[in-house]
């Protein structure tokens, strides 16, 4: 994507550098019209008079147009050379820290667990049957994303944004929640338990119906929170 952005980006800059350039046959016509003799009715301009005039605007003009020509070949080649090592550029690496690294792509059964994508913005990413189990998740954006199926086994996903995700069948079991924010579509998981929700953001009618699942239980490995009471389900 960002080599194609970078392309579309150096196209219109390229192209309007050349269009500010004198065209051939403008540069002729500043030639012929800087070395020619003009007359006129019932007058004619002396040869002699005009020859030095004439040769120094024809002088010049040549001069102009190889200057332009030289110019126009140095655009060209700095064009080409941008946009091949645009082309030939690897992808940006995933580093630690922010960055929409994941955002709006498709890492659809990939294996990100027992990994650090602290920060990282998933936003709208398609991870169906992702693997994130035990990764450091926190503070991650996975707003709108589609998780159908992936596994967050014993991640930490302390303060990640959940919101309007689908999750159908994913694996939130041993995960430490805490802070986290979900919708309601965190009904759909498969599997809830030994999980840590403390101080996590849930809709109001959503808690509730949580609270009634059978796999609402258990204690977090990691914290040792109860995973009723890190609700506050009654």
């Amino acid at each position: 994507m960002m080599k194609l952005l970078l392309s579309l980006w150096l196209l219109p800059s390229c192209a309007y550098s050349f269009q500010t350039l004198p065209t051939p046959s403008h540069t002729r016509q500043q030639q012929q019209q800087g070395c020619s003799i003009r007359s006129g009715t019932g007058m004619v301009q002396s040869l002699s008079s005009s020859t030095s005039d004439n040769e120094n605007g024809c002088f010049k003009n040549s001069n102009n147009s190889k200057n332009n020509i030289h110019a126009a070949s140095l655009i060209a080649g700095t064009c080409i050379a941008l946009s091949v090592a645009s082309a030939a550029a690897p992808p940006a690496l995933a580093v630690s820290g922010g960055g929409l690294d994941y955002a709006n792509i498709d890492i659809s059964g990939q294996d990100f667990s027992k990994s650090s994508y602290k920060n990282k913005d998933f936003t709208q990413v398609i991870a169906k049957a992702t693997d994130f189990s035990g990764s450091n998740l926190q503070g991650c954006r996975f707003f709108k994303a589609y998780l159908v199926k992936t596994d967050f086994t014993g991640a930490d996903i302390r303060g990640a944004s959940l919101e309007d995700t689908s999750m159908d069948e994913a694996l939130l079991r041993d995960v430490n929640a805490a802070g986290a924010y979900f919708s309601s579509s965190i009904l759909d998981v498969k599997d809830l338990e030994n999980a840590d929700f403390t101080d996590a953001q849930f809709p109001p009618k959503t808690l509730a119906l949580l609270c009634d699942r059978p796999d609402m239980k258990g204690v977090n490995p990691t914290t040792g929170e109860d995973t009723r009471d890190s609700a506050m389900c009654p």
